[in-house]
């Protein structure tokens, strides 16, 4: 048989139409099913007070909630059956009311209520409600068979926080429940209570209902037990306190166990003992959302993409200190401050105690803190009196703040990122606790932090992204944007060539690509064949929309839905020439990636937009690398931040800043034609997408900006002065009619202007200017045997006049076009971040 215990907590039968809800999801429900119930949302509750006023004499209040009990459930009854089979219901009603009418007239008279009247009391509340329960399941022609616990489910005597006792309940239970499931019947269980040795009503305390669920999956033999509750399951931190908590698809059972303990409501650590042993998963649902996936809960370790699985935190407690340098070496103090506090009933929630043993620091409720510093003064006054102990400090309005996450064993730094976590938000940790399996690391702090730590912790541990279920710690995500020319080299030569990575113990994985057209995400990156085959099908110049995996979308769209993943070390690297980059760019900055582009557009708009983008930048400690803007792969940008990190003062730049243009005027100075320069070039693959950007002059125009901004030369909204060797009008055109306009319009005049300059012994370069006076790029004559004249093919040149380099500028000089330097440009910007993310 597959058999599944199902629990419902009251606020999942708090009205009736929770309990028809309740009714239809069991019904659509495989297997034979146990289902184990809560009192109504708030009946437990009302009992607790109302006990508590009773015993100081309030006679006048138990009719009066008897009558209130009673109209509740009837009224959920009607609500069910419309008034129908209210019979005998009402007399199952009215005998459970009665017991409980005499329960509290008998505390009245005697001016209390003893343990065992107390749980017997507390217990009405599931009789009743499984009694409902088993209402709405007849009507869905469900065979229902109510079981009150208390006639079977054997526990201890501790009355009011019992335990099942696995020695001698096994065999009731089963005894009791398989024979209804082979008969096709649901057995409805009372939860949160038991029977005595000597056969009285218990109640198993808090998370009672749990409890009685998973001891009833592992006495059974169930295949899993489901705690149906009012939320989607275990998330990443309370809500309420992080607003970007996430939920947390597996947690292993000691997992659970911590974060219940130090404040996660959903579980109670008690729950898991009874199915650790077994091995019975427990998955944690939400009745009100039945198709939302939940957490489960089982054996199995899954470190995921980080050690940190959530965090949680316990407030309203104490940080209690016993101090004396006459503690070291003394036997038994420990012992017995923790047998005073035991005697006195007062849970120890942390210990911390140091290496010299001259003092320990544990945490206890801020409600039993008075209580304890009087318990503790006394059971140490020998060892005061004797200055063995030199005080006992109690600092009250402390939380105690829970790490939690087995992938924590092994990995260094945990510990580490926890404090500058919190140093960053100015919060003091108090005391630290962690034990040697690396669980949990616990930190006591200032109550009035506790949400800001909660938030630090989370934030640093990226808890607000969905984990990818990758454990491997040394990994370099790479979101591409673009995958032409340029993009298919950059991936194949990582692919090839991995050894500047290896040195740096990193691997590289393309984890999302996009076009004009979409983006393929693939959060654990593509699998070799999968990069292939992408790789492969831009090049026949397919849209990446059109691939199985592919959506629709922008750059920004792809690192949206990336930065929902808990990425390793991300990188934005835009090959692309989209005009839409600056909004990628912001929102990668903020996701916490860092930036790697070769396209000029993003740095080269308007001085606002490139403002906010180094300032979101600056905001969130992120690197932006743009070498490949300006030289291809020559060392330009890197040059230039050298000679500032230095403390050089640049005074102005100047250079020829396009291999293209490069190449260009001196195939027009050897005497080739301008048209046929240029269709020589597009077939090298030498000119930008759209050949206009070249000619225009706006593609050094865009560089001789960025130059400028980075630099601070020149004001960030200068305007530059261009003079390109086509009209700009010429937009748009197609290559045909461009080469068929260059050569009846441009061809000849250019040829003249370079004789010319010749018989001046000059040649002409389309030279870009950096200055204080402003920022101009076009053709210039300039002498044949400057470092300038001499350039040759697609190499660039810059000169950096500085205060250093007054007399005689720094010379850059080499290579500035072609798809593999510009790839390798980009490539050497990825592994200078790379080192640093290392």
């Amino acid at each position: 048989m597959t058999i599944v215990v199902h629990k419902f907590g009251g606020t999942s039968v708090g009205s009736a139409e929770r309990i028809a809800a309740v009714a239809d999801l069991i019904a659509g429900c495989p297997g034979d099913r146990v289902v184990v119930a809560s009192a109504m949302a708030g009946v437990t509750n009302r009992l607790v007070g109302l006990t508590e006023r009773v015993t100081t004499g309030r006679a006048d209040e138990v009719e009066p909630a008897i009558v209130e009990l009673h109209d509740l459930h009837m009224a959920a009854l009607y609500e069910l059956t419309g008034g129908s089979d209210a019979q005998g219901f009402e007399s199952a009603v009215n005998a459970t009311l009665a017991e409980a009418r005499a329960l509290l007239q008998a505390a009245v008279a005697i001016g209390e209520l003893p343990a065992r009247a107390r749980d017997r009391l507390l217990s009405i509340g599931e009789k009743l409600s499984v009694r409902l329960l088993a209402v709405a399941f007849e009507r869905r022609r469900i065979c229902p068979v109510v079981l009150d616990a208390d006639e079977f489910l054997e526990t201890d005597d501790r009355f009011g926080a019992a335990q099942p006792d696995p020695a001698t309940g096994t065999r009731p239970a089963r005894h009791r429940i398989l024979p209804l499931l082979a008969q096709g019947m649901v057995p409805i269980v009372t939860g949160f209570c038991g029977r005595a040795p000597d056969g009285a009503t218990t109640t198993l305390g808090r998370g009672g209902t749990d409890l009685s669920a998973t001891y009833l999956g592992a006495v059974l033999e169930a295949d899993e037990v489901v705690i149906w509750t009012d939320v989607d399951g275990v998330f990443t931190a309370n809500p309420t306190d992080v607003t970007e908590a996430r939920l947390v698809p597996q947690l292993n059972y000691r997992e659970a166990a911590e974060l219940s303990f130090y404040g996660a409501k959903v579980l109670h650590p008690r729950t898991m003992i009874p199915v650790v042993n077994p091995g019975i998963p427990v998955y944690i649902r939400n009745s009100f959302h039945p198709d939302a996936p939940g957490t489960v809960v089982d054996g199995r370790f899954t470190p995921g993409s980080h050690p940190v699985k959530a965090v949680t935190a316990v407030r309203d407690q104490a940080l209690v200190s016993i101090e004396g340098k006459g503690m070291a070496g003394r036997p038994g103090v420990a012992a017995g401050v923790f047998s005073a506090l035991a005697e006195a009933g007062i849970s120890i929630t942390m210990i911390s105690q140091s290496s010299s043993e001259s003092s320990i620091c544990f945490a206890i409720p801020s409600a039993a803190s008075d209580v304890g510093e009087q318990v503790l003064k006394r059971a140490l006054a020998d060892a005061i009196a004797g200055a063995e102990v030199e005080e006992i400090v109690v600092r009250r309005d402390v939380a105690l703040v829970a790490a939690v996450g087995l992938g924590m064993a092994q990995t260094p730094g945990v510990a580490a990122r926890l404090f500058t976590a919190l140093a960053d938000q100015g919060i003091n940790v108090l005391a630290i606790a962690q034990g040697s399996s690396e669980l949990n690391v616990s930190l006591a702090i200032e109550q009035a932090g506790t949400v800001f730590a909660l938030r630090a912790i989370h934030r640093e541990f990226g808890l607000d992204r969905l984990d990818t279920g990758d454990s491997a710690e040394r990994r370099l995500d790479l979101l591409l944007m673009g995958c032409g020319q340029i993009g298919r080299a950059l991936v194949r030569r990582i692919a090839e060539h991995p050894e500047p990575f290896e040195r740096l113990s990193l691997q590289p994985r393309i984890v999302g690509v996009v076009d004009r057209t979409g983006y393929v995400l693939a959060p654990l990156g593509l699998e070799p064949e999968a990069q292939t085959a992408l790789l492969a099908h831009k090049e026949a110049e397919g849209a990446l929309v059109d691939l199985p995996e592919g959506q629709p979308g922008h750059p920004s769209d792809l690192v949206e839905a990336a930065a929902q993943y808990r990425l390793s070390r991300p990188i934005l690297v835009d090959v692309s020439d989209a005009d839409a980059a600056p909004e990628a760019f912001v929102s990668a900055l903020k996701a916490g990636a860092d930036v790697v582009t070769a396209n000029k557009k993003p740095l080269a708009a308007d001085a606002a937009t490139f403002a906010g983008i180094r300032a979101i930048r600056k905001e969130r400690g992120r690197v932006l690398r743009a070498e490949a803007t300006v030289g291809a792969g020559l060392p330009i940008v890197d040059t230039l931040e050298m000679l500032m990190a230095t403390g050089d003062e640049v005074r102005a730049i100047e250079g020829s800043l396009s291999g293209t243009l490069g190449f260009l005027m001196g195939a027009v100075e050897a005497g080739m034609s301008l048209s046929d320069a240029v269709q020589d070039a597009m077939q090298r693959g030498f000119t930008e997408p759209d050949p206009l950007d070249d000619l225009s002059g706006w593609d050094v125009a865009r560089k001789a900006l960025i130059l400028a901004r980075w630099s601070g030369v020149a004001a960030p909204d200068v305007v530059v002065e261009r003079q390109g060797l086509v009209p700009d009008d010429w937009g748009g055109l197609p290559v045909d009619e461009l080469l068929a306009r260059l050569r009846r319009e441009v061809d000849e005049p250019l040829a003249a202007k370079v004789a010319a300059a010749k018989e001046r012994g000059e040649v002409l370069r389309y030279v870009a200017s950096v200055r204080p006076d402003g920022v101009r790029v076009g053709p210039t004559a300039v002498p044949a045997t400057s470092a300038l004249g001499q350039l040759r093919g697609t190499d660039n040149l810059v000169q950096f006049e500085t205060d250093r380099y007054a007399d005689r500028p720094l010379v850059v000089v080499g290579p500035g076009a072609g798809v593999q330097v510009t790839a390798m440009g980009v490539l050497s910007d990825i592994l200078r971040i790379a080192a640093v993310r290392s």
